[in-house]
């Protein structure tokens, strides 16, 4: 509901998600911080998400929820997320912006846990800062899979780094928080970028970041998610190669490629803010040395589990 404190924008991005998405809209209706606005962006959807969503705001207080309309519908989840980014930073009301997924459900006091660590975080509005947290990974029926997605997924947080974010992602956009710098230093988003969230997590290595060890949104897992909580155990991953290896094999080219695109996108980004380079300077020579003058430094920039790293080394 709309009150006091500083605004939070909370961006929902839709796409056919009719069977999931009262739930999230409930849990963002529960939240115990009093000022939040729902911006809601549609990819085209076929369903009824739409009327669900419409149907939702007419109970609510009036501006609780509003409409953005994204220009480019089917372009994907990433656009999607973009144009909810434009209009937030156009508008320049939020002090604060969270990224919402329409399958998940928050927790009560995530947003108020999020701001808590944002005011303490920021020592000025300049300087782009960025909050994460755990996340509870449930099933379909929000039954509890694994009470932490970092244990499950086997990150080291204390390792996120900008030279290991830029071959992998561990800040989960559903769970992260940005405030008005590092939205105005990430739009527009490059046409090389992989995804908003990964996006974000690069440019807040220009400034601060934070991790909330709590889980504070409960991480839903079915049959559509755009990226989804697989399992990392070593006969799990071993049985997807077997099961579907020239696919498998493939998306971890494809993965390679993009990762390449994203970080020069990156430099240029830095560049034309004026910002320090070295790193994905550095990254970027690295990344295109053959194989085996790789393989002395791919610990400086794959770090996690082995089979990972060996596959990012010889397949990228």
């Amino acid at each position: 509901m709309l009150g006091g404190g500083p605004l939070v924008d909370v961006l929902l991005a839709t796409y056919n998600g009719a069977r999931y998405i009262e739930a999230q809209l409930e849990s963002l209706a529960a939240q115990t911080y009093p000022n939040i606005r729902i911006l809601v962006s549609d990819d085209g959807s076929s369903d009824a998400t739409v009327s669900v969503v419409q149907a939702f705001a007419q109970r609510m207080t009036a501006g609780w929820i509003q409409w953005v309309s994204n220009p480019h519908p089917g372009r994907g989840v990433a656009r999607n997320f973009e144009a909810l980014m434009a209009a937030s930073a156009k508008d320049g009301s939020a002090r604060w912006i969270a990224f919402c997924d329409q399958d998940d459900v928050w927790l009560p006091h995530k947003v108020e846990r999020f701001v808590q660590a944002m005011t303490e975080l920021e020592c000025d509005a300049s300087m782009p800062c960025l909050v994460h947290s755990d996340l509870r990974v449930v099933d379909e029926s929000l039954h509890t899979v694994a009470a932490s997605f970092i244990r499950q997924q086997r990150i080291n947080v204390s390792s996120m780094t900008l030279p290991v974010l830029l071959g992998v992602n561990h800040v989960t956009g559903c769970a992260t928080m940005v405030n008005q710098a590092l939205l105005n230093l990430a739009l527009p988003l490059p046409p090389r970028v992989v995804m908003h969230d990964w996006w974000c997590a690069l440019l807040s290595c220009q400034g601060r970041r934070h991790f909330l060890t709590d889980p504070l949104v409960l991480y839903r897992q079915h049959g559509g998610n755009q990226v989804g909580a697989r399992s990392r155990e070593i006969g799990d991953r071993i049985l997807r190669i077997v099961c579907d290896g020239p696919r498998t094999m493939a998306r971890i080219r494809w993965l390679g490629l993009e990762t390449l695109d994203q970080a020069q996108a990156l430099q240029e980004r830095l560049l034309e803010r004026g910002l320090n380079d070295l790193q994905v300077r550095d990254y970027l020579h690295w990344r295109r040395l053959s194989v085996w003058r790789r393989l002395g430094g791919y610990g400086k920039y794959y770090k996690g589990p082995m089979l990972d790293n060996f596959c990012r080394l010889f397949l990228w």
